[in-house]
């Protein structure tokens, strides 16, 4: 069957499962096992993949020889130019990493993802092709590269997809073609390869646009946690799957309209002003901007559906009562014990009593206290706002205890705890300084 568009280099896909080296290929392919510790400004691989690498098999990296962290695609980039990789599983301790040392994120296009998009199990129209050919050009390689490259990896990476019937239509990357090719070549070859790879690699522009997704409000944010969330008992023959996801599916609509109606009635207390779903809804976005920050991302984003359900400003108790709520439905939900340990833990951080325990932690604590760090006018109005939720309070009273809570802000080190935020530092400081000299 053929395809909408053709990348030019179809006649090399024919056959290749005939072709020498192949099997060898499927042979060789082995799991990333690699692991990262942290320790100061010290990161420790362990069990690296790839041999040529600096790294290989066990190796560390200070924290100054990385010029950047592309959180996407889980990449170091090394002022030799050099290109590590970090396992998934290993998120929380690079996040860690990046976030006690400072370390520069950026977002880049991976030139090797769009390399790879033949070995893809999708279909490209030809008016897309022509534009990645046109967008490579742009970066310094022309269709006799293009071409050149992907005919030195096709067997390699179609043995990497589909004879290990992987069928990844989405994305493939630098670390697949890497795994894909020391597979299939030898030693001195695949060194070879490495670092003609890397030297690919190095064209990556930054990106300058991207998808911060659509869970930016209670009911869109609500549906995406739902559906991942929301038990899946499906058993049995085909029209049983079909009925049984119906059912579930109706299930989760159900419980999705009385948890937005709840949710919603809850934030539209009269006494609210600052703690309402404008707020909640203004953190869903900032989640959206830094989602390649989180660890879980769906666990933040219910921890910042309920951080506030709960909110009386005559008690003390706030947190742990909207932790209850939000932790109840997850084990109505049949949510594992450490998946409701950690959102309640979240949900209780937000009391901004001290530091962050995790990454997700640290990044939904940044997300609250954003406001802090905004414009002039958009600060002002937050501080209204707080007065009038707190307008039985004597004037005097209140100003000397607001005083205290933003002095307690001014006292830390950092008031931010992710690089994420870490720009918006100063800016924060400046409203506390200011508003603390109103206050006086």
């Amino acid at each position: 069957m053929s395809k909408p568009g053709e990348y030019g280099i179809e006649s090399v896909l024919s056959w290749l499962r005939w072709r020498p080296g192949y099997w060898r290929t499927l042979r060789n392919l082995r799991s990333d096992r690699s692991s990262i510790t942290a320790d100061g400004s010290t990161l420790r691989f362990e069990q690296y993949a790839f041999e040529p690498a600096s790294v290989f098999p066990n190796g560390a990296i200070q924290a100054n020889q990385i010029v950047e962290v592309n959180l996407e695609l889980m990449q170091l980039r090394l002022s030799s130019g050099e290109v590590l990789f970090v396992t998934h599983p290993n998120k929380a301790a690079l996040l860690t990493f990046v976030n006690s040392n400072d370390l520069k994120v950026e977002r880049r296009v991976s030139v090797w993802g769009a390399l790879l998009d033949p070995f893809l199990d999708t279909w490209e129209d030809q008016a897309t092709i022509d534009r990645q050919f046109a967008w490579f050009a742009g970066l310094g390689l022309n269709r006799e590269a293009v071409d050149r490259w992907r005919r030195e990896v096709a067997l390699a990476m179609y043995a990497y997809n589909f004879g290990t019937m992987l069928w990844e239509w989405g994305s493939l990357d630098f670390r697949d073609v890497l795994i894909a090719q020391q597979a299939r070549l030898r030693r001195a070859e695949f060194k070879d390869f490495y670092w003609r790879a890397m030297q690919v690699a190095a064209l990556d522009p930054l990106q300058t646009h991207w998808f911060e997704g659509h869970a930016n409000t209670a009911g869109s944010a609500l549906d995406d946690v739902l559906l991942d969330w929301y038990p899946k008992d499906l058993t049995g023959s085909s029209k049983d799957f079909t009925e049984q996801w119906n059912a579930r599916t109706e299930k989760v609509k159900e419980l999705r309209t009385k948890l937005l109606a709840d949710l919603t009635a809850a934030y539209s207390e009269p006494h609210r002003r600052y703690h309402t779903l404008q707020h909640i809804e203004f953190c869903l976005r900032e989640l959206c901007k830094h989602r390649a920050h989180a660890v879980r991302p769906s666990e933040i984003r219910w921890a910042l559906l309920f951080h506030d359900a709960i909110y009386d400003p005559r008690r003390n108790d706030n947190e742990a009562r909207s932790a209850d709520w939000a932790c109840r439905v997850m084990q109505e939900m049949q949510r594992p014990d450490d998946e409701i340990v950690r959102v309640r833990k979240m949900i209780l951080a937000t009391a901004h009593a001290g530091n962050a325990e995790t990454p997700d932690e640290a990044l939904l604590l940044d997300i609250d206290l954003s406001i802090l760090g905004a414009d002039d006018a958009t600060f002002d109005e937050y501080d209204r706002a707080i007065r009038v939720e707190y307008e039985w309070v004597p004037e005097e009273a209140y100003r000397a205890a607001r005083a205290r809570v933003l002095q307690g802000f001014l006292t830390r080190d950092r008031i931010f705890q992710t690089v994420a935020y870490r720009q918006q530092e100063a800016a924060a400081r400046t409203n506390i300084e200011r508003t603390l000299e109103q206050l006086r």
